[in-house]
């Protein structure tokens, strides 16, 4: 049973409206008594309609709280690349559809987001996988939990991608793409960019490295957790390996943040758990160097197509990139190509002459 009590306050006249439910007592104040009725008559309503077993388990929960329990539940299980990239983007959700009750997450409104990030200048590729994220926290609350009949991410179109797209570096470019990252105030670019395109490792693997996973001795990186699952292992170029140990004496002085037991590489300033962020620092020094439409995914391309200038074959440049397959690979194939031609007129011009 609904109450209304009206109370005089230094502001005016407030109706405060209480309902008893079975978990306790709620109430909520109104400046007009029609209002503080009618709130207390749909609170009732819903009360005798749980009771009744006609409410839907969806209207009982909130996104929120179901990403929190996603985050509890599922997320430590995930590889730690996937696990970094969906903390970001559960944060992006519940920030902006979390005060939603679960049935009114529908496909119409997740659109509306997936349309908005596109907007901003997010890649097609990048909004697909906050989608992919939802996806899998919707997906879990059908199978597992038992809250809906059907994913809302599921009936919601996903982004064109243009998985065709490859865009190497030239030197040239690299050249001034890293000057522009020794210019830029995050402490964490320069070296980044210079793991990445040496040693082709995906950014998720870069940005979830430990200290424990590379050897200053041997100069190898130990990459345990990949996309494919797989461990591999990378050479750190000799050039790179002063930079790692200025890095890591810096760490231990607390310079730049204390050393914990298995620290991050690239740990952000705010928690030694996560990883910085540089997507700010990149976008600037992309425009810096004058590379228009690069991503910083085209690093990996930009190392594979180094090492097909130095001669690697498409098997080797796919067991530096950890591909599990050769068609992966593929992509690459004309540049090792152009290496074989110079090959084979190099050995004619040697055993048959040249000018002839």
């Amino acid at each position: 049973m609904a109450t209304i009590t009206k109370i005089a306050r230094e502001s005016g006249i407030v109706y405060k409206a209480r309902v008893r439910k079975p978990t306790g007592t709620i109430n909520r104040s109104f400046k007009h008594r029609s209002d503080a009725e009618k709130w207390a008559r749909k609170i009732e309503s819903e009360i005798d309609r749980d009771a009744a077993g006609l409410t839907n388990p969806a209207q009982k929960v909130t996104l929120s709280e179901i990403i929190t329990r996603y985050r509890t539940e599922r997320l430590p299980q995930l590889r730690p690349g996937t696990r970094v990239a969906y903390d970001i983007h559960l944060r992006y959700w519940d920030k902006h559809l979390g005060h939603l009750r679960l049935a009114d997450v529908r496909p119409e409104k997740i659109a509306e987001h997936r349309d908005a990030l596109r907007a901003e200048g997010r890649k097609p590729a990048g909004v697909n996988r906050m989608l992919a994220c939802l996806g899998a926290v919707m997906t879990r609350a059908v199978k597992h939990w038992h809250l809906l009949d059907t994913s809302p991410v599921q009936r919601t179109a996903k982004l064109e991608e243009n998985n065709a797209r490859t865009r190497f570096l030239s030197q040239d470019e690299l050249d001034t793409l890293l000057q522009a990252c020794r210019e830029s105030e995050s402490p964490d670019l320069y070296l980044a960019v210079l793991l990445a395109v040496t040693t082709g490792c995906r950014k998720s693997e870069l940005m979830t490295l430990r200290w424990s996973q590379i050897d200053l001795t041997t100069g190898v990186i130990c990459l345990q957790h990949t996309k494919n699952g797989d461990q591999r292992t990378l050479a750190i170029p000799r050039q790179v390996v002063p930079l790692l140990e200025q890095r890591k004496s810096a760490q231990q002085s607390g310079t730049v943040v204390e050393l914990r037991a298995d620290p991050l590489l690239f740990p952000s300033r705010v928690s030694a758990n996560q990883p910085v962020g540089l997507r700010s620092a990149w976008l600037k020094a992309v425009q810096r160097a004058g590379l228009g439409d690069f991503h910083w995914h085209d690093l990996r391309h930009s190392c594979a197509s180094f090492l097909a200038a130095e001669g690697a074959s498409l098997r080797e440049i796919g067991e530096v990139l950890g591909h599990r397959s050769v068609e992966a690979t593929r992509r690459y194939s004309h540049l090792t190509e152009q290496h074989s031609h110079a090959l084979v007129r190099g050995l004619a011009d040697k055993l048959l002459g040249g000018g002839q």
